[in-house]
């Protein structure tokens, strides 16, 4: 049966849940009590909205099951993983299934939390030749070129899109932030002004708004733009930093203090943050949890130095592996490594320069590496079962096929190979189980059709 296995890798579509979220996930009853896809979608949508995001994740999961193909499903699962911090599940989701306009964009959002810059921007710049001038994905790729410090490249993208499309208050929006970003105050305040006159209750207008005028030192100004952009949008965490700054200055410690703190419970976690609350907490004489802050301020600066020289060693990695230089590749993944070490991507792609240096053993760790940092990438534990397989540890290779199927129930190729480990191992029924469900996916494929005769002629000679 080993023969079978020629295997190429193939993540495919959406991560499915046959049943409704947890009991412990409560929402609406009204939303609740119906499981149309629709419903579920609704009901990601507003575990989402109030930060219950495994939840969210399990809602939007249960929709898909009942609909595949649906898109705000997609997105709403997409967003959500995402938001957890899982970018790669994100990535494996959307690479496998039809994408329109709003999951394309998903996408590139996911590899850009990945610190994946290339591929996002390829992802983007293809989008454009479909969806030209759209404001999502020119917006998109707008903020990927900023966060690459490839200013210029932003300016003339948004400033483009701003021009062909005069009226559209996004592309205005696009362009208005471009500027905020890039620190062209001289053009960002005019504009701000011009849009927020147009929409005068927009909160995230109100936002950056009030942060061109606390950086002015127009701190009335700013306070009262920030305060409304608050009331608008409570799960804001910048209008809440900006507005939390603007009342330290004020000498407000305790209101500044209120804001801040929620800025961290919905995510903030800027090193300047922190240092800002220990002087509000200092100020109000809180000198202990003042000490708590700045010890967090040195190790988020610790570990955002270690990111930053984590990309930069893995992007220069990537480079000398696609120029063909692999030691030097699988050199500068293990110092990027050492810097990150729980990045399950880093492990993959040294696994990869390994494989093609031929260090089995090598590559067989860094693999092992990836999986304890993430169990779910399935790419990692596909290409472990492959290298068991072919060690001939059958019942590790089974264990890492079923971990690939369980993540991804409609990967066909790994219910093949997890038939042709099953079949190895004597267990006929449950590799007959196994070609079944690759059947239900394909059921043209000539590989499952091949295995199923084979494992039937076995079962007749039994």
């Amino acid at each position: 049966m080993r023969v079978l296995f020629g295997l190429m890798f193939s993540v495919c579509a959406a991560e499915a849940c046959l049943a409704a979220p947890s009991a412990e996930c409560a929402g609406p009853a009204s939303l609740e009590e119906n499981h149309s896809p629709n419903s579920l979608v609704a009901l990601g949508n507003w575990f989402s909205e109030n930060h219950q995001l495994q939840c969210a994740v399990q809602a939007f999961q249960a929709a898909l099951a009942v609909d595949a193909g649906s898109s705000k499903a997609l997105d709403g699962l997409a967003r959500a993983l995402i938001a957890t911090g899982d970018a790669q599940g994100a990535i494996r989701l959307l690479n496998g299934v039809h994408r329109d306009e709003v999951t394309t964009v998903d996408l590139a959002v996911a590899y850009r939390k990945a610190q994946m810059f290339d591929e996002a921007a390829e992802v983007l710049r293809g989008a454009l030749k479909t969806y030209p001038n759209s404001d999502s994905v020119t917006g998109a790729l707008v903020s990927l070129e900023a966060h690459q410090s490839h200013y210029a490249v932003a300016q003339r993208l948004a400033e483009e899109l701003a021009k062909e499309k005069p009226n559209d208050l996004e592309a205005q929006r696009i362009y208005f932030r471009t500027l905020v970003v890039i620190g062209d105050n001289d053009g960002a305040v005019p504009l701000g002004r011009k849009l927020l006159e147009i929409a005068p209750k927009d909160a995230d207008l109100l936002n950056l708004n009030g942060f061109l005028e606390r950086k002015a030192g127009d701190y009335g100004a700013a306070r009262k733009h920030l305060e409304e952009a608050v009331a608008i949008n409570p799960n804001d965490m910048n209008a809440r930093v900006n507005l939390g700054l603007v009342l330290a200055q004020l000498h407000e410690a305790a209101a500044a203090k209120e804001q801040l703190e929620k800025a961290v419970e919905l995510g903030a976690t800027e090193p300047q943050v922190r240092i800002e609350l220990a002087k509000v907490l200092r100020a109000l004489g809180e000198n202990d949890e003042a000490q708590k802050q700045l010890k967090l301020y040195e190790q988020k600066l610790k570990e955002q130095d270690d990111q930053e020289q984590s990309v930069l060693k893995a992007t220069e990695a990537a480079q000398a592996a696609k120029d063909g230089d692999n030691r030097k590749a699988a050199v500068l993944y293990r110092e990027a490594i050492a810097l990150e070490p729980m990045d399950a991507e880093l492990a993959y792609r040294l696994s990869v320069v390994l494989a093609n240096l031929g260090d089995m053993a090598g590559q067989r760790a860094a693999l092992e590496q990836a999986v304890e940092a993430d169990p779910k990438f399935v790419l990692a534990q596909y290409d472990l079962g492959y290298l068991e397989f072919h060690s001939g540890e059958d019942t590790a290779a089974e264990e890492h096929f079923r971990a690939v199927v369980r993540t991804v129930p409609d990967n066909l190729r790994a219910w093949l190979a997890l038939a042709g480990t099953l079949a190895t191992e004597g267990k006929t029924a449950e590799a007959q189980e196994a070609v079944a469900n690759a059947l239900k996916i394909d059921p043209n494929n000539p590989g499952a059709l091949d295995l199923s005769r084979k494992l039937a002629a076995a079962q007749a000679r039994q």
